[in-house]
């Protein structure tokens, strides 16, 4: 009768720990646990572009480009702050709520990003894109 028991217990812990998802890899990379990132190695590419336009009378400017991931593992919600500077390197305005398609960026890939401004005065010459948080797990 013991020797049942101990078969039965042994039997559900194992359908157990079947069932209740531990042993999948649902990362989008297959990996386990927690995966280091550089937020220094995830940037704006060089070929970025910004502008000007006017839309119902209020001038924006704007950056356009993609963020590079040059991480061995992906990076998970990342997320940028923008500050646009006048020519006299005065800060002009702050943008914490870029956005990045897709926020997960796979390793060694890219994600497209858009920033933009309000620039009523026209002032705005240059900007900095800073990347400020980022994981390497889901």
């Amino acid at each position: 009768m013991l020797k049942q028991n101990i078969i039965i217990i042994l039997l559900l812990l194992t359908s157990i720990i079947a069932i209740s998802g531990c042993t999948t890899k649902t990362a989008n990379n297959g990996t386990f646990g927690e995966k280091s990132i550089s937020l220094n190695s995830i940037y704006l590419a060089n070929n970025s572009t910004n502008g000007t336009y006017s839309y119902n009378g209020t001038e924006y400017y704007y950056v356009e480009g993609y963020l590079v991931n040059e991480n061995p593992n992906d990076a998970f919600d990342v997320k940028v702050n923008t500050t646009a500077y006048d020519s006299n390197g005065n800060v002009i305005a702050t943008n914490n709520s870029a956005y990045i398609d897709p926020t997960n960026i796979p390793a060694n890939s890219n994600s497209y990003i858009y920033i933009e401004f309000k620039d009523p005065t026209q002032k705005i010459v240059k900007y900095n894109v800073q990347v400020v948080a980022g994981t390497g797990t889901v």
